[in-house]
């Protein structure tokens, strides 16, 4: 899943023994999402473009750290058998290549009166391995020798972005400003390799999605069920073509339409929230409804 959360989120924990047991290496694994392209913005009805970088596999530095930490506690030539050990505890598979780096440039066009901007985070795993080694002492018991915790950041192939639009931008100096459209509150669309944070709107028939320029609307005789589904995770899917070409480029989208799950963004909290906290794996309620109903269109801004 690629939805977004703030902060750093601990994802496990664990120890690894040599063979001799004379070394230990602890193990503590997190993700955070980092912005990878500091906004992309255009004004008042002027073209702009942006260049954005898929990023992927581990830097010439990261990899020597590994390398060391494998060689020094554990004796081995590489790092592959430490990776697939990682890979077993994490449940995830890990990239641990050398860095590969790809770049695309795209053009923008922002209202004649108002402003496009685009933010672009990636989904990084840090590893974060101590070393011990077992030394004896004449006076006490036996006791571990503790190594600083070295870090390891993996950029992983997972992004999120945050498309923002809006028809009136002070700074245009346009007579009077358009009517602003009414949303409800935010929702978090997940493609699993990508996903979008978008405003939505409640009707009288069902939901409002808008995503950029362009509105999804969902639509269901059943409408209490669909507003549960909001929550627990309602499944839908959408024409590429309604996702920002960056967001599919870093992503490597190569599908025309996408799957996903669409849910309710609730805890605002988090967007100021810098603490650590453990990863869950609460299963998703997904809601289908035989009856869903989904058009595409253009927003009026």
């Amino acid at each position: 899943m690629a939805a977004y959360f703030a902060g750093r989120k601990l994802v496990k924990t664990f120890t690894q023994m040599s063979a001799s047991g004379r070394e230990r290496l602890d193990w503590r694994v997190f993700e955070e999402w980092r912005d990878v392209n500091e906004g992309i913005t255009a004004r008042c009805g002027n073209p702009g473009s942006c260049t954005v970088e898929h990023t992927s596999g581990l830097s010439e530095k990261a990899l020597s750290t590994l390398k060391d930490v494998a060689g020094g506690s554990f004796g081995v030539k590489d790092v592959w058998a430490l990776k697939l050990e990682v890979e077993h505890v994490i449940g995830h598979e890990v990239n641990w290549e050398t860095t590969r780096k790809s770049s695309k440039t795209f053009s923008i066009q922002a209202p004649k009166c108002g402003r496009s901007a685009l933010t672009i985070y990636q989904l990084f795993r840090v590893f974060e391995i101590t070393e011990f080694r077992k030394k004896f002492f004449t006076f006490s018991d036996e006791k571990w020798m503790k190594r600083p915790p070295r870090t390891v950041d993996e950029p992983t192939n997972t992004y999120d972005g945050v498309p923002d639009t809006i028809p009136y931008d002070p700074a245009c100096g346009c007579p009077e400003p358009p009517t602003e459209p009414r949303f409800d509150g935010m929702v978090c669309l997940d493609f699993g390799r990508i996903s979008m944070r978008v405003p939505y709107g409640v009707t009288q028939t069902g939901l409002e999605i808008q995503i950029d320029t362009r509105i999804v609307n969902v639509t269901t005789s059943d409408f209490p069920a669909l507003l549960r589904g909001l929550d627990n995770g309602l499944e839908l899917e959408v024409s590429a073509a309604f996702i920002p070409e960056p967001l599919l480029f870093v992503g490597a989208i190569t599908e025309q339409f996408l799957r996903g799950t669409v849910r309710r963004i609730t805890d605002f909290s988090d967007a100021v929230d810098e603490g650590i906290t453990e990863v869950t794996d609460e299963p998703v309620i997904r809601v289908r409804l035989d009856d869903l109903v989904i058009s595409e269109g253009v927003s009026a801004g």
